[in-house]
């Protein structure tokens, strides 16, 4: 039985003499082509029923402009370096100067950098590195985290990925490593200063070793107080191992602006004017030079001024009328960085918000020894502290010199930190404060602390058994301290 097959012309139902005659027809109608393009090249999704979502108009409403702040707060924050060193010409040279006879010529030597937190030491000396063109080895240890002074050895072998086998051999591990390396290192203490103990013989040896004849340890030790070595470390001269010292002065205001305007300019648009007003810089160097010098404290407050500019103008753009919301949004979100700008009034606001009450600043500024002296006052008064159901007695923090000191010095031997001072010299701290307004001492004795909250009687003359008061809020005390990251854990 012969089979059917079908014809060659035929395509289904259509021939293909129909084919060709709607393709003729489709070419010859502009709207007819155009419908038929769109459709082939269609991106829009098909849902189940058969409808098209249109994505170019849903990704127009979520798609945001990132704000123009967020390039400029990244290159005011503090952990951002800096793009160049600004000034410090002369602190500078020195730095280089040590380097090329030390280090680089592979031989060993000390340096003690001093200066106020926020002076650019860590910084400068971190750029002079990099420009260095002598191919040699330096770390950065911290030495707040260590617990006790002897870690150090064992923190430097880790960090030029040499770990001591023991604690016990880190030492010896150390001063093998320096007297038998074939080139020579850098080693950077920063907050030298907290390896401070009883007799400083940690710091002795560190320096020793850096002298010897045969060492390749080139050491900077890095601190804020200016005298660390005259009045910790007297026998580093006796044994010819004096370091050189470099000073960093507290920033000026021409230093600040020059500093900020830097950092302003690595990420500004050509062109564009500029985010900051000068005279906004300018009042912000102002306040920070006459206070502390602090250059971290100048990039907070730009920092913080352009957030508050930021939600300043976010909440301008949320009181339009309902009706020009959407609007209003797609303008906030492409407003060029020359419309959002950071002026005067938010600079003076974040400062006067930073710098608090006279109080405050006055809390701040207290030494060191002095805020010790604020902690056992206030470790003492908490033990006192009278029952809450009891209404306080007018004396009841009247607090005597002797327990005072004998609390002081409790402090100092659980910090670990530095010796404490003579019971003269802590009179004449404590005279200090009392000139300062932040403790009165009155005439009258009171007991002197006994055990366990008992007081004997004072003896008739004790110069240290006056009666000790503070001048001051006890929260303002407590909130100055908890700023100090040492006595924070104390409180």
């Amino acid at each position: 039985m012969p089979v059917t097959r079908p014809s060659p012309t035929s395509i289904g139902r259509k021939t293909l003499s129909e084919v060709s005659t709607n393709i003729q027809q489709t070419a010859s109608s502009p709207l007819k082509q155009t419908t038929s393009t769109t459709t082939l090249k269609s991106t829009f999704p098909v849902t189940k029923n058969g409808s098209q979502v249109d994505v170019s108009k849903r990704s127009t409403k979520t798609r945001k402009t990132p704000s123009p702040f967020i390039a400029v707060k990244t290159a005011l924050h503090r952990s951002t370096a800096a793009p160049q060193i600004v000034g410090r010409e002369a602190e500078q040279n020195t730095i280089r100067k040590f380097l090329s006879t030390t280090v680089e010529k592979g031989c060993g030597g000390s340096m003690y950098v001093s200066g106020n937190p926020g002076t650019g030491k860590t910084a400068c000396l971190q750029a002079i590195i990099k420009q260095s063109s002598a191919g040699f080895a330096s770390v950065l240890v911290n030495c707040v985290p260590l617990t006790r002074p002897g870690q150090v050895y064992s923190a430097i072998l880790n960090a030029l990925d040499k770990p001591a086998e023991s604690a016990d051999t880190s030492l010896q591990e150390l001063q093998d490593l320096v007297l038998t390396s074939k080139s020579a290192f850098l080693v950077i203490l920063d907050e030298v200063d907290s390896l401070l103990g009883s007799r400083q013989e940690v710091l002795y040896r560190l320096f020793e070793l850096a002298v010897h004849p045969d060492s390749h340890l080139a050491l900077v030790g890095i601190a804020n107080a200016l005298d660390l070595t005259d009045r910790f470390l007297p026998r580093l001269q006796a044994r010819s191992c004096e370091p050189i010292l470099l000073n960093f002065n507290p920033y000026q205001v021409k230093d600040i602006v020059a500093i900020l305007q830097s950092r302003l300019d690595s990420v500004a648009t050509k062109g564009a004017d500029p985010i900051i007003q000068k005279a906004a810089l300018e009042l912000c160097a102002r306040k920070v030079a006459a206070t502390s010098g602090d250059l971290r404290k100048a990039l907070d407050v730009c920092r913080q001024a352009m957030e508050s500019a930021e939600a300043e103008s976010k909440r301008r753009a949320k009181s339009v009328d309902k009706e020009n919301t959407a609007a209003a949004a797609d303008a906030a979100q492409t407003q060029k960085p020359a419309s959002l700008k950071v002026t005067i009034m938010h600079i003076a606001k974040v400062l006067t918000s930073l710098n608090g009450s006279p109080i405050a600043q006055k809390l701040e500024a207290l030494n060191f020894q002095q805020k010790l002296v604020l902690c056992a006052y206030t470790s003492l008064a908490r033990t006192e502290a009278p029952a809450p159901h009891k209404r306080p007695a007018a004396a009841s923090n009247v607090i005597a010199v002797a327990s005072l000191y004998s609390e002081y010095v409790s402090i100092c031997g659980r910090l670990s930190m530095l010796a404490p001072v003579t019971r003269t010299e802590f009179l004449d701290l404590v005279s200090m404060m009392e000139t300062q307004g932040v403790v009165s001492v009155e005439t009258s004795k009171v007991g002197r602390r006994c055990g366990a909250g008992r007081r004997i009687a004072a003896t008739a003359g004790a110069a240290d058994d006056r009666a000790v008061l503070l001048a001051v809020d006890d929260a303002d005390v407590r909130r100055a301290l908890e700023k100090t990251q040492t006595l924070a854990p104390l409180l």
